[in-house]
């Protein structure tokens, strides 16, 4: 997945790719509709937003933020996975531009 960052279109980048026969895919030039992740840190900042206060150090949001990732459940990403169908047809009826997700 790639969002038109010039490190992904360098020159390296493309000799790489050609290498291995991996073809560009057409994406959005900035699409974290697309991007599943994007959805699993979305997931775990909601559930931090419950737990940071505003006298938490770096280092005890550092241990939250870890151990809201390691509490990340199969279900968890099944259910984002399972949304994708939705967003991929919202990105492209807003042709590439914003949506509700």
């Amino acid at each position: 997945m790639e969002d038109n960052a010039p490190a992904h279109i360098a020159h390296l980048t493309e000799q790489w790719r050609a290498m291995y026969g991996i073809q560009r895919m057409k994406w959005p030039a900035y699409s974290p509709d697309l991007n599943p992740i994007e959805h699993i840190w979305a997931l775990i900042k909601h559930r931090l937003e419950r737990k940071l206060g505003p006298g938490t150090t770096m280092e005890q949001a550092a241990l939250l933020i870890r151990a809201e990732w390691d509490a990340l459940t199969e279900e968890d990403l099944l259910a984002v996975l399972a949304s994708m169908p939705a967003r991929m047809a919202a990105v492209i009826a807003a042709q590439g531009g914003h949506t509700k997700y």
